[in-house]
C-alpha cells in the first residue's frame, strides 16, 4: 500500500495513512524503514550522499524496492547524485536525456548489456518507453525480447530504467501515473530540517554522529546473530532423530543458544537505551534546525513576487555550512543565537544582490514577518499589507475622527482604530498637542511620542505612520527593519534597501 499509493506524498499524509492502516489492522508499533530495509542499508545509502531525514529514506526504499519503473521528481537533485553514486559501485550507471542524439543508442545498449539507466529532465515520458513501463516483455526462444522503435531489443534482467524529473509539478495524466512509480523528492519542512539537523550536528558533534552509526551497525550485527541462531536451531531440529528429549548434543545446543540470545538481547536494550539518549543530546540543535528550515521556504515563496527569483536548496544549504563554520563559539545555548542571527544576516545579503532594487525592501519585511511572527498581533500584517481593510463610511469619520487630522487620512485612521481597539486605547486620539511634533516632524517615524512609543509594538508604529503620515512609510519601514532585525550589533551596513 505504501509504495503503490504514498510515495509521492509528503511525510504527513504517509504518517496519517499509516496509522489508520495498522489501526485497521490492529498492527502494533510498526516503522516502514525497517520492515523494508536494514540499518546496514540505510547507513549505505547515507555514505552515498542521501539525506538522512525519514522523508528522503523512505523515498529511497520507495525507488529500490517498487515493482513499477521509478518516476523520481527530485528538484533538489539531491536523489539524482545518491543514485548515480549507489549504482556506480557496479560500473554500469548511464546519465542520459530523451532530447539528447544518442539516447536510442544508450537506451538500447543499456537493455542489452544489463546497465543502469538514468533518464534526466523527463517532463513526459517519451513514446519509445511506453513497451517498457508496461512492461511488454516476450520470450522468444530462450531470449526475452521488448519492442525499442523499430526495433527488438534482447532484455537483460540487471537492466534498471530510472526517470528523473526536476519540475516540483510535473504533469502526470492518470495514464501515465499507473505505469510508473512516482517517487516526490520535493523539500518539504519536516524533511529539511532534518537534513539540517543532521548537517549541524556533524559540523557541531562530529562524535555523535560516529557514535550513532557505530551503534547502528553494532545493532544491525546483533540482529544478524540472533536471525543465524534461529536458523541453526531450526536446522538441528529438522535434522535430528529419535526422541528429542534424549538428544543430549541438542539440548547443549538448545542451552547455549538461550544463552547467548539472552546475552544479545541485553545488548540490543543497551544499545537502544543509548541511541535514545544521543538522540536527546542531538535534540538541542533542533531550534537552529527549524529556524534554518523557515528561512529556507521563506526564500521559496519569493517566486509569487517574480518567477526570475528562485533559490536552491544546494545554494542555502552553503550558506548554512559557511554560518557553521564562521560562528561565534560559546556554550550550546548561546552558540545556536548567534548561529541564527549570522545565518539570517549571511541570508539576507546573500539574497538582496540577485533582488530588483525595488523588492529589497518588501523581502526584508516578509523575511522578519516569517522569522519573528510573535513581533505580529494578529491580523495585523493583514491589515498593513491591505488583505483585511474595512471601507468606513462618510458617517463615521466625521463622528468618530478628530478635525486636526487632514481629511485624506480620517478614513485610514478610523480603519486602524476599528480594526485593533486595543491599540486605539493607547492612541489618544483626541489630543492634538500630543501628535502635532509628530505630524510637522521631517522624520516622523523617529518623533513619535514618548508615551505612545512605550506603549505600542515597533510593528505598530509602522501601522500608526502608514495611517497618518504615508509620505514617510518608506523611512519607517527601513526604521522598523533595523531595530526588528538588530543588524547594527552585527554589521552597520548590511541592511541597504537602496
Amino acid at each position: 500500500g505504501f509504495l503503490t499509493y504514498l510515495s509521492d506524498k509528503p511525510e504527513d499524509v504517509r504518517k496519517v495513512c499509516c496509522e489508520k492502516w495498522c489501526a485497521a489492522l490492529n498492527v502494533q508499533n510498526f516503522d516502514l524503514k525497517h520492515f523494508l530495509s536494514s540499518e546496514q542499508e540505510m547507513l549505505q545509502w547515507r555514505a552515498d550522499g542521501l539525506p538522512s531525514d525519514d522523508l528522503s529514506l523512505e523515498n529511497a526504499i520507495a525507488i529500490l524496492k517498487t515493482s513499477a519503473r521509478p518516476f523520481i521528481i527530485d528538484p533538489s537533485t539531491q536523489a539524482l547524485s545518491w543514485i548515480k553514486k549507489h549504482f556506480e559501485k557496479d560500473g554500469n550507471v548511464e546519465v542520459s536525456n530523451v532530447n539528447d542524439e544518442r539516447f536510442f543508442l544508450n537506451l538500447e545498449l543499456s537493455i542489452r548489456f544489463g546497465k543502469t539507466l538514468i533518464v534526466q529532465d523527463v517532463e513526459n515520458v517519451a513514446p519509445v518507453l511506453y513497451p517498457l513501463l508496461r512492461e511488454q516483455i516476450v520470450g522468444q526462444g530462450p531470449y526475452k525480447v521488448v519492442q525499442v522503435g523499430d526495433k527488438q531489443v534482447d532484455v537483460n534482467p540487471n537492466f534498471k530504467l530510472f526517470l528523473v524529473c526536476r519540475n516540483p509539478k510535473p504533469d502526470l495524466t492518470n495514464n501515465m501515473k499507473s505505469l510508473v512509480g512516482v517517487v516526490n523528492f520535493t523539500t518539504t519542512r519536516a524533511g529539511l530540517k532534518g537534513q539540517l539537523l543532521a548537517r549541524a550536528l556533524q559540523h557541531e558533534k562530529p562524535e555523535l554522529e560516529i557514535r550513532k552509526s557505530e551503534l547502528l551497525k553494532q545493532e544491525e550485527d546483533l540482529k544478524i546473530q540472533v536471525s543465524n541462531l534461529e536458523d541453526d536451531l531450526l536446522n538441528q531440529l529438522a535434522n535430528s532423530s529419535g526422541n528429542i528429549l534424549e538428544n543430549k548434543d541438542l539440548l547443549d545446543s538448545l542451552n547455549e543458544t538461550k544463552t547467548k540470545s539472552a546475552v544479545i538481547e541485553n545488548s540490543l536494550k543497551e544499545s537502544a537505551a543509548l541511541q535514545e539518549s544521543l538522540e536527546v543530546e542531538g535534540s538541542t540543535y533542533l531550534p537552529l534546525a527549524d529556524f534554518a528550515s523557515t528561512l529556507y521556504f521563506s526564500l521559496r515563496n519569493l517566486h509569487n513576487i517574480n518567477n526570475m527569483y528562485q533559490f536552491s536548496l544546494k545554494s542555502f544549504m552553503g550558506i548554512y555550512s559557511n554560518t557553521l563554520k564562521n560562528g561565534a563559539s560559546g556554550n550550546t545555548e548561546s552558540r545556536i543565537e548567534s548561529l541564527k542571527k549570522l545565518l539570517q544576516l549571511s541570508t539576507y545579503e546573500h539574497t538582496t544582490r540577485s533582488l530588483f532594487k525595488d523588492n529589497r525592501l518588501m523581502f526584508a519585511l516578509h523575511l522578519v514577518h516569517e522569522m519573528n511572527p510573535e513581533m505580529f498581533m494578529e491580523n495585523e500584517w493583514e491589515f498593513f499589507t491591505g488583505v483585511m481593510i474595512e471601507s468606513a463610511g462618510a458617517e463615521e469619520i466625521n463622528a468618530d475622527i478628530p478635525n486636526w487630522i487632514e481629511d485624506e487620512r480620517r478614513g485610514d485612521v478610523l480603519n486602524l482604530l476599528k480594526s485593533f481597539p486595543e491599540l486605539a486605547k493607547s492612541f489618544q486620539i483626541s489630543d492634538s498637542n500630543l501628535w502635532s511634533g509628530f505630524m510637522k516632524s521631517e522624520e516622523c517615524e523617529k518623533d513619535l511620542p514618548v508615551q505612545i512609543e512605550k506603549k505600542v509594538s515597533l510593528f505598530q508604529q509602522l501601522l500608526i505612520v502608514q495611517a497618518l503620515r504615508p509620505d514617510r512609510l518608506q523611512s519607517a519601514m527601513e526604521n522598523f527593519l533595523h531595530k526588528a532585525l538588530n543588524m547594527k550589533e552585527l554589521a552597520p551596513p548590511a541592511l541597504n534597501f537602496n
